[in-house]
């Protein structure tokens, strides 16, 4: 019998995930909703989507806060050269500093714990998808310092906002995250 994408879906369900099948503007506002509200989720999304979240997103203010800027050619060249991995050339990641080691984690390191967490195909795979935007939302993932291995859990107050994981990204079009933003407990 051949396959269809409704047993695709029985598939992913059977997983114990959901496939929601719902206009833009629905789409949009339960993102808005989970980054808002601190829920973790992953969603698959046409590009167009994910580009309507980094707009209200990912503003110019909350990139200079973050410190989260464009991945130097020299970090997308070690990538390509060292991990086999090419990156979209619209690619923004902060640098945090392991507080054991001092050594520097950013866009290079976080491709490499991506390979190491989950093989290659699927971050290959996620960085070429032609027609899907993955857009992780307040992620669970903790970064790890690829020199000492200490975990980045803290996070790091901005102002008046927490910021719950230290490490931001956003491949553009593919792959980025998104996580709210909450007073210090």
């Amino acid at each position: 019998m051949e396959r269809t994408s409704l047993d695709r879906i029985d598939a992913t369900v059977e997983n114990g995930n959901c496939v929601i099948s719902a206009d833009r503007d629905t789409i949009l506002a339960v993102v808005r909703y989970a980054i808002e509200n601190g829920r973790s989720a992953t969603f698959y999304m046409p590009k167009e989507h994910a580009d309507a979240v980094n707009s209200w997103f990912w503003t110019a203010e909350r990139r200079s806060e973050l410190e989260v800027n464009a991945v130097t050619a020299e970090e997308k060249l070690k990538i390509e050269r060292d991990l086999g991995i090419r990156i979209p050339e619209q690619s923004y990641s902060n640098r945090i500093e392991c507080p054991v080691c001092g050594y520097f984690y950013g866009a290079f390191e976080f491709i490499q714990q991506g390979i190491r967490e989950h093989g290659r195909e699927p971050v290959e795979t996620i960085m070429t998808m032609v027609n899907t935007a993955v857009v992780r939302v307040n992620p669970r993932a903790v970064a790890v310092c690829s020199k000492c291995g200490h975990p980045f859990r803290e996070g790091r107050t901005v102002g008046d906002l927490f910021y719950p994981f230290g490490h931001y990204y956003q491949y553009a079009p593919q792959y980025g995250c998104c996580s709210n933003t909450t007073p210090p407990m």
